[in-house]
This record gives C-alpha cells, sequence and structure tokens, in this order.
C-alpha cells in the first residue's frame, strides 16, 4: 500500500502539472486540460512509482494520403503487371493496413480517438495482440483518399527495478508459448552457424541471463555503426555489415538474445515530439518475474529504459495480415506470405493502380510534468 507521503507527492504532481498548462496554454503545444484529462493523470499518477516516472500529455494526428488515383487497364495494366511479376491479367488491388494506437504498460490511450474514413475492418492480430486496421479504398478517377487518425495519450519513463538473483532462480518459469515463440529463428531473425559461435564465445563465462543481455546490448552499441538506410534488412546483413540504422541494431540484439535463450521481440512505432516524429523500434526481453521490458540498442542509456518520447504502434516481427492477397512478395509489396515486417505508419499492398502516396505525422500537443 502507498505511503501517506507518496499519496501527497502525486496530488502535489497533480497540481504541478495543472499548474504548468494554465501557463502555457498560450503555445500552441499546450492547452488547457479538461475535467476528464485531470482525473486520468490524477488516476494515472496513483500507478507512478519510480519504474514508471515523467507522464508526458501527447495529442496527435497521423495521416496517410493517397492522391490523383488511376486505375490502370489495357496495355498500362499488363505492363505494370508484368513489372511487380503478376499475371498480366491481374486484377488491380488496393489494400491498406496499420496498427491501431492502444494501451500498453508505458502508453495510456485516452478516449476521444477518431478515424476517417473508418476502416472497412479491424481485427486482433491473433500471434501478437496487435489491433489491424484494413482499408481498401473504392477508385475514383483521378480521386484522394485520405486517411487521417487523431489520438490522446499518456506515455512514461519507464526503468524496471530487476532482482538478478530472482529473475535467474525462476527463469525455469517462463511460459512455454513465450520461450517457444520468442527464442526461435524466423524470417529477418536467422540464427545461423557464425553467429551462434559469436553467441557461445561473447557469453561463455556470464551465467546470469539478465547479465547476458546487457553483454549482448554493449556489444551491439559497441560493434555496430549507425547507417541509414540499410543495404537490406535482416540479422544477416547486420551481422555482415555491422552497420544498419535501429531496426538492424534491434534485429541483432533480438536474434542473439534469442541464441542464448532469452526471449526477445521487437517493439516499433515513432519518436513522437514536436521536433522528433521520426519512425523508430527497439526490442523487448522476457523476464520471469518481470516481464516484458524494454530494450533501445541504438541508445547510449537503453538498456532496460525506455523514455516517455514514445509513440508505440505494434509489437513482434512478420505480423499476420488478414486479406493479404496471394501474389504480394517483399519484391512488390510489404507483404510476402500474408504477412509484413513489422508496422508503423501502414502497409501497402497494391496492383494495377497509380497514385502518389504519402504520410505525415504531426503533434498537436506534448505537456510534460516538471
Amino acid at each position: 500500500m502507498k505511503s501517506y507521503k507518496t499519496l501527497y507527492n502525486s496530488l502535489l504532481r497533480v497540481l504541478a502539472l495543472v499548474l504548468s498548462l494554465l501557463i502555457s496554454s498560450c503555445s500552441h503545444q499546450a492547452a488547457l486540460p479538461d475535467p476528464e484529462e485531470i482525473l486520468i493523470l490524477r488516476d494515472a499518477l496513483k500507478n507512478v512509482t519510480h519504474e514508471f516516472s515523467n507522464p508526458r500529455l501527447v495529442t496527435g494526428v497521423l495521416t496517410v494520403r493517397i492522391e490523383n488515383m488511376r486505375l490502370l487497364t489495357g496495355d498500362a495494366l499488363a505492363e505494370s503487371n508484368q513489372a511487380q511479376g503478376l499475371a498480366v491479367d491481374q486484377t488491380p488491388t488496393l489494400h491498406i493496413w496499420s496498427s491501431d494506437i492502444r494501451d500498453f504498460p508505458t502508453q495510456m490511450v485516452l478516449s476521444g480517438s477518431t478515424i476517417h474514413p473508418k476502416p472497412h475492418d479491424i481485427y486482433m492480430d491473433p500471434e501478437y495482440g496487435n489491433q489491424i486496421l484494413n482499408w481498401h479504398p473504392s477508385f475514383k478517377p483521378g480521386g484522394n483518399y485520405i486517411i487521417t487518425r487523431t489520438f490522446k495519450y499518456i506515455t512514461f519513463d519507464y526503468r524496471p527495478e530487476i532482482d538478478k538473483i530472482a529473475e535467474r532462480n525462476h527463469w525455469g518459469e517462463i511460459p512455454p508459448e513465450i520461450r517457444d515463440k520468442y527464442v526461435r529463428s524466423e524470417l529477418f531473425l536467422e540464427q545461423d552457424v557464425g553467429l551462434v559461435d559469436t553467441v557461445f564465445q561473447l557469453l561463455e563465462n556470464i551465467a546470469n541471463p539478465v547479465d547476458q543481455a546487457e553483454v549482448i546490448y554493449k556489444w551491439v552499441q559497441k560493434s555496430m555503426t549507425y547507417v541509414y538506410p540499410p543495404e537490406k534488412r535482416g540479422v544477416r546483413n547486420a551481422l555482415e555489415t555491422l552497420s544498419g540504422d535501429c531496426g538492424q541494431y534491434s534485429a541483432l540484439f533480438m536474434t542473439m538474445c534469442r541464441i542464448a535463450g532469452i526471449p526477445a521481440r521487437q517493439q516499433s512505432g515513432f519518436n513522437f515530439v514536436p521536433d522528433n516524429t521520426g519512425a523508430h523500434v527497439w526490442s523487448e526481453i522476457y523476464l520471469p518475474v518481470k516481464g516484458w521490458v524494454p530494450v533501445d540498442a541504438t541508445r547510449k542509456n537503453g538498456f532496460l529504459f525506455l523514455d516517455n518520447k514514445r509513440l508505440i504502434t505494434s509489437i513482434g516481427l512478420n505480423i499476420p495480415l488478414k486479406f493479404a492477397p496471394n501474389w504480394t512478395t517483399f519484391e512488390n509489396s510489404e507483404v510476402e506470405n500474408g504477412r509484413t515486417d513489422f508496422m508503423q505508419m501502414y502497409t501497402l499492398a497494391r496492383s494495377g493502380v497509380s497514385a502518389t502516396f504519402s504520410s505525415s505525422r504531426k503533434v498537436i500537443r506534448s505537456v510534460e510534468l516538471p
């Protein structure tokens, strides 16, 4: 049970937030909190501990634009299909998927979110629990199709407190469904012999799984050079070149953890503050006592820490998609064998359609507790 001192401090922080919003309400990045926000912030702060801290209130907009749409016919359709490696008579198709903004331990979505136009289908992916939105727009020659999502959420800094001895003592209690799924080799996270040897040599004298994960994290940080964009996606290219972007750092870290028997998965999204809305991915490892905890292999302070500047969109790699056409491959779309590598802004599969595709991210408000 919380002490009176902790409750008192929480109330003081709520008051400080309200005052800071009042003072900064003239800024385009801040506005007066409504009554619901004040109540929700108060409830959120009841659970703030030394692990979850520095709540940030954020309002944002994600927009996808499909402009100057044109349905190809005749020779133009046949030529386009051939260029994609499809049958010349393949029917024009357009599918758009996106992962919905939802709650995570470090992210609490508030009411009032909107999606326009409404998705044609919403479903929960059975493997990772992502809520997937799907649109298949009707064709209007020369027309535009604009998908707009608005949302509001609270996000926290998260630095989990880990008892290394307890984690090691309970290591055999990791649920089989977690161990089986998140220590396996899969597309983009292939466990080749050379990498297996590297991991065994690196961890030869390290017994505790938490220490092993930290040694892997430091090795990736020391060995990799940040390069964007990478030549090719996946751990094989990351190991061969020892370079790449956040996705490559994450792929190498996750694969090495899995080889060591430490369940690891990807978390995807954005940095989401006014001066930075760039796409970003990082990792999570599973500990039997604490559960899923964050590791950002591109950040110097990223071991067991996630800051409050993130917008989380999806979990996992090779995410299953309903309605994916059977002709899609990573050569002609962002889907192969009914799966996409990961989901941030949107995932696209199209044939026989000419259009201009673009997207944008905008932070409407971002207010952090002093």
